[in-house]
């Protein structure tokens, strides 16, 4: 199965944690450095990188897709990304207010 390569660029109001955010909505993830970690969403590998702060304090970050789980027969990337975007800014929102 061959997926094509999607990213989007998400930004934040203020600076946020985003492993302690990842960490509280129950997604798995794993670092790679301070401004890098791999998140398993919705049977995809996404990758995070932070372009603006770190991990622990980003306010902006791009979601690349890595691949999907082989059993997903379906693949949709762009909405993949964008649901976990929205994930991650509506929860940090949420908690800013």
């Amino acid at each position: 199965m061959s997926v094509e390569r999607s990213s989007q660029r998400c930004e934040l109001h203020a600076a946020a944690d985003l492993l302690a955010t990842l960490d509280e909505r129950l997604i798995e993830h794993l670092t790679v450095d301070d401004s890098r970690t791999f998140v398993l969403y919705n049977e995809a590998i996404l990758d995070l990188t932070v372009s603006d702060g770190d991990l622990c304090a980003a306010r902006s970050f791009t979601i690349g897709l890595q691949g999907f789980a082989q059993r997903v027969s379906d693949p949709d990337p762009e909405s993949v990304i964008t649901a976990l975007c929205r994930d991650l800014t509506a929860s940090i929102d949420t908690k800013q207010r």
